[in-house]
Formats: structure tokens, sequence, C-alpha cells
């Protein structure tokens, strides 16, 4: 049997349980899109972010009207 650390936190056992039973089902491994709908919270991805930061940009400026 092989070596443990004593602790191993719950979200590492799910990720090695879904790793297991993918390979045994032979699941299709996910798409970048619903990897990207899985993401942690406050995943913002790269695009939105250079767009959030255009915006903001702009409402710093002066207006010159």
């Amino acid at each position: 049997m092989p070596q443990r650390s004593l602790y191993v936190s719950p979200a590492a056992q799910a990720r090695h349980v879904l790793a297991l039973t993918t390979a045994a089902w032979r699941i299709a491994p996910s798409s970048p899109h619903e990897v990207a709908r899985c993401a942690p919270h406050g995943y913002m991805p790269i695009r939105a972010m250079r767009r959030f930061h255009a915006v903001a940009a702009l409402a710093l400026l002066p207006h010159s009207w």
C-alpha cells in the first residue's frame, strides 16, 4: 500500500476520485468551456478583465465637453 501524508484536503481527495472514475469509465476530458464554468470563485476571463480595465480607465479621464 502506498504511503500517504497525514492530511489530504477534501478537494484533493475529490479530484483524485474523479480522475480515477473518469479513467475507469473512459469519460472524455472536460472541454475548456466546461472548465471555465467550474472555475474558482473570483475567476475572470482575460477578455472581460481587459474590458473592465478599459471602462475603468475611461471613467477616470476628465470629460472634454
